[in-house]
């Protein structure tokens, strides 16, 4: 009896839960959902019902981004005949696998119940591309395309401009300023004046070094006096003083007739063996001593 009444209970409960968008393709659902709420404003400010319809071919899979005024996931085909003017973003994207040959591929267009606009205004704000719609970025790509529907609609005509809307007011009543207000000139000027005044005293301290380095004794040479001195200028050669004449050689004396002439100088004479003196022999009876010689002169 239990499981009877659990049947009727759970479809009754997933009749009355709320319905979940579909998944996409291209946006987030936060992202699905502004890009959505900004094309409702401009509806209720223009009276054009504005969508996008984008259909990928995801290796093999075919997937959508689909969205209107009327809500993200709903087409403009699903608003049937409510719409007196539309305008609707289409494009197709093609993603192959990276082991094929093949290379991914994009087109993308503009329609509209009135035939204007078209692609070549969506092109003439240079906004979205080819290479574009199959690179990492192509939600990005899709986001301006769509949003810039309405000023497109504006620009051929067939919808009235849509005024920005002033940013909010704050209360500045009790506004009061946090620091002491100041001229403009310093904040503008003063780090030229600060960087003009580093480069004068620089200059002022480079001059005055200038000055005092010119103004140095020069330096003394430490060494013997010889080597300080200059160089003597050569002296003029003093003339050679004339030889005077030699005097005349004397003559020697001419010996007096009186004066014995000196005896002649007998070399000394060498040095003889000290001999032992012999026994003198007696000398015989009747034999006269012999006499000396007078030219023999004792020893010395």
């Amino acid at each position: 009896m239990r499981r009877l009444l659990l049947v009727p209970l759970c479809a009754m409960a997933l009749l009355c839960a709320p319905g979940v968008a579909g998944a996409d393709v291209i946006f987030d659902q936060a992202d699905a959902d502004e890009l959505a709420a900004t094309l409702a404003e401009a509806y209720d400010a223009q009276g054009v019902c504005y969508g996008w319809s984008v259909s990928v071919d995801n290796e093999g899979v075919p997937q959508s981004s689909v969205g209107s005024n009327f809500g993200a996931g709903q087409s403009l085909q699903d608003a049937g005949s409510g719409c007196a003017k539309t305008v609707e973003f289409t494009a197709s994207i093609s993603w192959t696998p990276e082991s094929s040959e093949s290379e991914d591929s994009a087109s993308y267009g503009v329609s509209s119940s009135t035939g204007s606009p078209n692609v070549d205004d969506l092109d003439d704000l240079d906004i979205i591309s080819e290479d574009g719609l199959v690179g990492d970025d192509v939600d990005a790509d899709v986001y301006k395309a769509v949003a810039a529907l309405p000023l497109l609609a504006a620009d051929a005509g067939i919808a009235k401009p849509i005024e920005a809307s002033p940013a909010a007011e704050s209360d500045s009543g009790d506004a009061a300023p946090t620091n002491s207000p100041g001229g403009d000139f310093w904040r503008e000027s003063g780090m030229q004046i600060l960087w003009g005044s580093l480069l004068l005293v620089a200059g002022v301290v480079f001059g005055w070094y200038v000055i005092k380095s010119s103004r140095r004794p020069a330096r003394r040479t430490i060494g013997p006096a010889a080597e300080q001195l200059p160089d003597p200028e050569p002296a003029e050669p003093e003339p050679e003083p004339e030889p005077e004449p030699e005097p005349a050689a004397e003559l020697p004396a001419e010996p007096r007739a009186d004066e014995p002439e000196p005896a002649p100088e007998e070399p000394a004479a060498a040095e003889k063996p000290v001999e032992t003196e012999k026994p003198e022999k007696a000398e015989e009876p009747g034999k006269p001593a012999p006499k000396p010689d007078p030219e023999t002169r004792p020893d010395e």
